[in-house]
């Protein structure tokens, strides 16, 4: 049984995976109508359809799919640069992987196993010679249709995050320019954010709102969370202790990420700790 190759590449990475395993295949190349093709040859005698099509699998997964996630990038949608490809091939290697589960839930999950064994299996079985080539353009479509989605979507979730990131940097510049109007603000998540002053004493809705610059929500009326981010901006602290049950929170990570250095995050239990500490200090003074 031949494989037929048209990359070199490609075929010496099939065949170092059957030799690496103990299996006998051999390698060779021909010119066809003046192109190289390079041939695969497995003795289907002495290697099982189960070896050959996990040899297939493994390379398609490990060897092929990041090639044409670069190719749909640059051919389906014009993403021509290396520095964006590897961007948007970052999200999409971490979708493979199960770590952005909040875009595959939208996609579907890519079984890749499945789908390629259902696509090359009644090949194997027919024992006859396999092009590559052929095999991704008629038996491998649905696999690269999925893939497409994958990429699709990992260049929006790419679109947002390099619109965020110009958004918190527009608030860093902003925050730069701004005098405190109270140097250590506490937050206590509970539900929402209870702002208090250094001393523990709560920083009420009327106070925060005379504080507030209006700029801020008329010029980023969709991105500014008018509770806790606006009022903290406005306020321009130079400390900010967060008492939260969990950092697993986008407000939070957002928070950290305009004010940076002046954030402290601290467990909820220590907010009645440390007001208990400042209290004692102020009267001991």
């Amino acid at each position: 049984m031949d494989f037929i190759f048209k990359d070199l590449e490609d075929a010496i990475w099939l065949h170092e995976y059957f030799i690496k395993r103990n299996k006998a295949v051999w390698f060779h190349e021909t010119t066809f109508q003046n192109q190289k093709q390079y041939f695969i040859t497995i003795d289907v005698k002495l290697i099982s359809i189960t070896d050959i099509q996990e040899g297939i699998i493994q390379f398609i997964v490990l060897k092929k799919r990041l090639d044409w996630v670069r190719d749909i990038l640059d051919e389906y949608f014009y993403y021509k640069e290396e520095s964006e490809q590897n961007n948007i091939l970052d999200i999409v290697i971490e979708m493979f992987n199960g770590e952005r589960k909040e875009l595959t839930h939208i996609t579907g999950v890519i079984n890749d196993e499945e789908m390629i064994q259902k696509a090359i299996f009644p090949l194997l079985e027919q024992h006859e010679s396999v092009s590559f080539d052929s095999l991704l353009k008629f038996r491998l479509k649905a696999y690269f249709e999925r893939l497409i989605q994958y990429v699709e979507m990992a260049i929006d979730e790419y679109k947002m995050e390099q619109e965020y990131q110009v958004f918190v940097q527009t608030l860093r510049d902003y925050l730069e320019k701004r005098e405190p109007k109270i140097k250590i603000v506490r937050i206590y998540f509970e539900g929402y954010g209870k702002f208090f002053d250094e001393h523990f004493k709560e920083i009420t809705k009327k106070e925060i709102a005379e504080l507030m610059d209006r700029r801020l929500l008329t010029n980023h009326p969709i991105y500014i969370d008018s509770v806790t981010i606006a009022p903290l901006l406005s306020i321009a602290p130079t400390k900010i202790y967060v008492y939260i049950d969990s950092e697993e929170n986008g407000l939070i990570r957002t928070i950290q990420n305009i004010f940076e250095e002046r954030v402290i995050l601290l467990k909820k239990e220590h907010f009645a700790k440390d007001k208990q500490l400042v209290m004692k200090n102020m009267i001991n003074r």
